[in-house]
């Protein structure tokens, strides 16, 4: 009986009696759209997080085809005599294996490359020196890796998601808002020709 007089409550907005305003059957409506679209959100930010996937996964692809690890050697480095302080520094400089040697490579060209190359383009693989290129030799940075290309997929699917639901639940918020200024108005209305028969009413007595 309790559990029926709820349900009356929370449902009195679809059915018809004299208490109910226009304003409260687009309330009720509101409601029912708004967790309609709710449920669409999780299939929002799937779609959005394969698509971006899709888009990444293509890249890795194409960079993977396109760009090849090659083993490169370094060359000595021309050093000039230092003394006291001067040699300590250069030494400590010297024995730094990331200071970004003069190198030389083989392209898959089979061309030869030598060149300067920063520290962020070398990487190290068992005391080996290893960059990556083009087919002609350029230098180039590291491809994406199929992990990373998941993870942002990811990311950009909850972002495209918690977007689409922060934005449903505001608009929902603005739209009960203009509501409630509408129902003020009107019971502004109602109370000012409520009040004026009253005031008659007294007059009379």
């Amino acid at each position: 009986m309790v559990r029926r007089k709820r349900v009356g409550k929370l449902g009195w907005r679809w059915r018809r009696n004299p208490l109910r305003r226009r304003t409260d059957v687009v309330e009720a409506w509101l409601g029912v759209v708004t967790a309609v679209l709710f449920c669409t959100v999780p299939l929002l930010g799937w779609w959005a997080g394969h698509s971006v996937d899709r888009n990444l996964q293509r890249v890795v692809r194409t960079q993977r085809a396109e760009r090849t690890l090659v083993t490169a050697t370094a060359l000595p480095a021309a050093r000039k005599p230092a003394t006291g302080a001067s040699s300590v520094a250069a030494e400590g400089r010297n024995s730094d294996p990331r200071r970004g040697d003069r190198l030389r490579w083989t392209a898959p060209d089979r061309s030869v490359h030598t060149a300067t190359v920063p520290v962020d383009l070398e990487v190290w693989h068992k005391s080996k020196i290893l960059l990556w290129t083009d087919h002609t030799g350029e230098l180039v940075t590291p491809p994406l890796d199929s992990t990373t290309a998941t993870t942002h997929s990811v990311l950009a699917g909850t972002a495209a998601a918690a977007a689409a639901g922060g934005l449903l639940l505001i608009s929902r918020q603005i739209f009960l808002w203009r509501l409630m200024v509408r129902r003020l108005d009107s019971w502004e209305r109602e109370w000012a020709r409520v009040g004026q028969d009253w005031g008659r009413m007294g007059a009379g007595g």
